[in-house]
């Protein structure tokens, strides 16, 4: 028997599987169970980080008037 399981559901095992084995892990060694955590977390952080940096350019941009952008060209 074949069962298909759509994404959001492969999802959700996915991180309860993680879950789990960080747990399990964490009572061997709770050093491993820190840094796992942090692997996990890390792509959203650095993207937290960078994207201040995008909208500033943007803002920046937009803060000016029109007539002054033309001059500044």
């Amino acid at each position: 028997m074949i069962v298909q399981i759509d994404g959001e559901s492969e999802m959700m095992i996915k991180k309860i599987l993680f879950w789990l084995f960080t747990i399990a892990v964490g009572f061997v060694n709770p050093l491993f169970s820190v840094l796992l955590i942090a692997l996990y977390y890390l792509p959203k952080i650095i993207s937290d980080i960078c994207l201040p940096c995008n909208e500033q350019k943007d803002y920046e941009i937009k803060s000016y008037s029109d007539d002054v952008l033309e001059d500044m060209k």
